[in-house]
């Protein structure tokens, strides 16, 4: 480093800390007049406690308020609705086949489509293809989904295939598994 680019540097420095002291004082003169603007102003107990407007509702008698959130939530019997006819499909197609990847169940569902669904176009079958996954691996509980990292998205499977604790699957799927992405 030659002289020059040492002046460069101490200036640059310098002007740094000039700035930084300028802005530390700015800062100062903030605290302070929030501090006098605090101790002048009056405390909440001389204030209102309430404004203009509809009175609140009175808790109820035996003190059991029903807790915020809005609506409770519904609950059905006999583990919910019935599964629809993608459902169905979706569920025999991994039963029969095995742990699968939605890149795998595309095919199988453009034509199961062709003969139940036939108005439905491919682009619309992708997204059904995709709803039906979500629904089934996250609210019904029906399949489980393992990313192995091997293979690009989710391999699906029953529920029962996978442990509970870690989502991995079991002794017997996980061969499955490492069998098929070899190929």
């Amino acid at each position: 480093m030659n002289n020059d680019d040492l002046e460069l540097l101490l200036k640059t420095y310098f002007g740094e800390r000039r700035r930084l002291l300028f802005q530390l004082a700015r800062v100062r003169d903030a605290i302070s007049e929030l501090k006098r603007r605090r101790a002048l102003k009056p405390s909440k107990a001389d204030a209102p406690k309430r404004g203009p407007g509809r009175p609140r509702k009175q808790p109820a008698a035996d003190g059991a308020a029903r807790p915020a959130g809005g609506k409770r939530k519904r609950t059905t019997k006999n583990g919910g609705y019935r599964l629809n006819a993608w459902d169905l499909m979706v569920q025999e197609v991994i039963t029969r086949s095995g742990l699968m990847v939605r890149e795998d169940l595309q095919p199988i569902a453009l034509e199961w489509a062709k003969r139940h669904d036939p108005k439905r176009k491919a682009a619309a079958v992708d997204l059904k293809l995709t709803q039906t996954l979500q629904k089934l691996s996250g609210k019904r509980g029906v399949l489980g989904k393992y990313r192995s990292g091997q293979r690009r998205g989710y391999h699906y499977g029953l529920k029962e295939w996978f442990f509970n604790t870690t989502g991995e699957p079991r002794p017997p799927y996980r061969d499955q598994l490492s069998g098929k992405d070899d190929a």
